[in-house]
């Protein structure tokens, strides 16, 4: 019990104690009123009487006011509890907090040393670099510009840490929803299926993810998810090499909603695979060789337009997957062993395009 709860009952107790001696006062007076009346007895209106009359008001306006003044002190102190509460839930989610990524950070360092990434001192999605520095990174020629990148104005370099398929579709597509979060509900649609998930990630056939290591991850991820909504300018900061934890997080969610998407979908593409997708896309640093048919199935349930820029030794090839000029737009760079992010100075390709069409 607090000091202010323990003032609060002792007035309460003490203007009880008044008003039952001035409940008896009023019980006496009115008792000798009815005496002096039956037996005819005149007083004389002395300065005395008047002065015990006054007394005997203010005293019952005492005890109203005491009244007030104690249902006040409770609302302040029902307030100030209330007040306490949230800072102690407050540092208690704090303490919390710490204490999941504390958690986080064993689980990556672990997962860092079973992969050597702790040797990669690079970000993981790097700032936006023009067009010259795409050319440059790319050979690109004159004549591949004109007629298959003249949509292209610049590229962002993608950590090259076997997660670089997901690391640029995830990139493109969390910034996507967030920037249109005003417009659409998909960002929680997308929160509801992240929530959802299943998390399972395997290194070396060792499977990696423990149920409070799950636990951990969503709350984490969707923790900052919820800043990002916030301001989504600094979803780039959050995929620099200082942000591990969620670089970690989000790719380990992005490889579980690409399984469970493949887990529904893959008869679509059985006739295209050589072999069951599973065990490559739900380990950790592990490349899908399969990635235009994975890409197929993604731009399909996630409803994008995917561009796939794909060098090869002798040009380079335009596939579009699920093309509609109307949906949203993810661009992707790919030569052989490494995918980054291309920047396009518009949402549609107008330029010749090769169609990558699956049958169902």
């Amino acid at each position: 019990m607090n000091i202010t709860k323990t003032f609060i009952t002792q007035l309460e107790q003490y203007i009880n104690r008044v008003q039952s001696h001035y409940e008896s006062i009023v019980k006496l007076i009115s008792d000798a009123a009815l005496l002096i009346g039956e037996q005819n007895i005149q007083l004389q209106q002395t300065v005395m009487i008047k002065e015990f009359w006054y007394i005997f008001a203010q005293l019952d306006e005492w005890i109203n006011q005491g009244k007030i003044i104690s249902q006040k002190l409770i609302e302040v102190n029902i307030i100030q509890y209330q007040q306490q509460q949230i800072i102690e839930l407050s540092i208690q989610e704090e303490k919390n907090l710490k204490e999941n990524v504390n958690l986080l950070n064993e689980f990556i360092e672990n997962l860092e040393f079973l992969s050597g990434a702790q040797l990669l001192d690079i970000n993981y999605v790097n700032p936006p670099e023009n067009q010259v520095a795409f050319n440059k990174e790319y050979g690109i020629q004159k004549l591949d510009f004109e007629n298959k990148c003249r949509n292209i104005i610049g590229y962002q370099r993608v950590r090259g840490d076997g997660n670089c398929f997901y690391t640029s579709f995830f990139y493109q597509y969390l910034k996507i929803l967030l920037q249109n979060s005003r417009q659409n509900n998909r960002i929680h649609e997308f929160i509801n299926k992240v929530n959802k998930l299943n998390l399972i990630l395997f290194f070396n056939g060792q499977s990696l993810i423990k149920t409070q290591n799950e636990i951990e991850i969503k709350q984490y991820f969707n923790q900052v998810i919820q800043e990002l909504l916030q301001n989504n300018s600094k979803l780039l900061e959050y995929f620099s090499k200082s942000n591990k934890i969620f670089y970690v997080c989000s790719i380990t969610i992005f490889r579980n909603i690409v399984r469970s998407i493949y887990e529904e979908q893959k008869n679509k593409i059985s006739n295209f695979l050589d072999g069951d997708l599973y065990e490559e896309i739900v380990t950790w640093s592990k490349e899908c060789n399969t990635n235009q048919a994975i890409i197929q199935l993604l731009s399909q349930e996630l409803n994008f337009q995917v561009n796939l820029y794909f060098f090869r030794r002798d040009g380079i090839d335009l596939e579009i997957y699920n093309q509609n000029q109307d949906l949203y737009q993810i661009n992707l760079l790919f030569r052989p062993g490494h995918y980054q992010i291309a920047i396009c100075q518009n949402p549609y390709v107008n330029c010749h395009q090769i169609s990558y069409q699956q049958n169902n």
